[in-house]
């Protein structure tokens, strides 16, 4: 399968994480990954197979970077991966 990037734009609420987290979780089921959100409501996907990946918004508001990775560290080790974040 040829491996595209597909870039969309989306606009939802700053309250709306969940419809966010479902929309992000459908496009991979069908095919749509991403790769990064640059900005609030651009996202860029890469296509692939099909996976049916649960992905997860979170907020924090620390300033500092040894913090920061050590929050980061905690979901590394549950397996997760980060792919963005935006501000601080």
């Amino acid at each position: 399968m040829q491996r595209t990037t597909v870039r969309k734009v989306k606009f939802l609420g700053a309250c709306e994480d969940d419809r966010e987290e479902e929309w992000l979780r459908q496009m991979g089921k069908n095919g749509y990954h991403l790769q990064e959100l640059p900005f609030p409501c651009f996202y860029t996907f890469l296509r692939g197979s099909p996976r049916d990946d649960a992905y997860r918004l979170d907020f924090i508001t620390t300033r500092n970077r040894a913090e920061f990775q050590q929050y980061l560290r905690i979901f590394r080790d549950a397996g997760w991966e980060h792919l963005g974040q935006m501000g601080n």
